[in-house]
């Protein structure tokens, strides 16, 4: 496997990963003693992740785009990084619906981005022509 992955991400905003570890701490009890607790602490610096939806604001850089799909690609993500912040992320739910993907060959990301287009994550724009059922377009009342 290669030291970097390529990161596909559906979600349109993109996501901030970070790695953490339990440490023990002290936290106080309402008798003014203290217990021992573990507490998840950040380690190492975040990695941000591209959303697809910074095509569409002119004040950032456009993310690339894997075939015009809306999973938008990060490059030369730590491979290490990723694979622990994947374990420690596993029932995440973008990560249990293919919202975020990698691999170290761009082939494969590639073809897993042909292969999940028609994924759905839940943040697509609503078609104002197809509305979902309970939505309504607003009709003004006439004075």
């Amino acid at each position: 496997m290669s030291d970097t992955v390529t990161v596909a991400c559906k979600l349109p905003h993109g996501l901030i990963l970070r790695l953490h570890e339990m440490v023990d701490m002290n936290e106080p009890t309402a008798g003014g003693s203290f217990r021992k607790v573990k507490r998840a602490q950040v380690i190492g610096e975040p990695v941000v992740l591209k959303g697809y939806s910074r095509r569409f604001d002119r004040r950032l850089e456009p993310a690339p785009v894997a075939h015009g799909s809306s999973y938008a690609l990060t490059y030369n993500v730590d491979a290490d990084f990723f694979k622990k912040w994947l374990d420690q992320n596993k029932d995440l739910d973008a990560v249990k619906n293919n919202l975020i993907w990698a691999h170290g060959e761009a082939d494969m990301v590639e073809g897993f981005v042909k292969e999940h287009e028609t994924q759905k994550s839940g943040f697509e724009p609503i078609d104002p022509n197809n509305l979902p059922r309970g939505i309504q377009t607003y009709k003004q009342e006439a004075a």
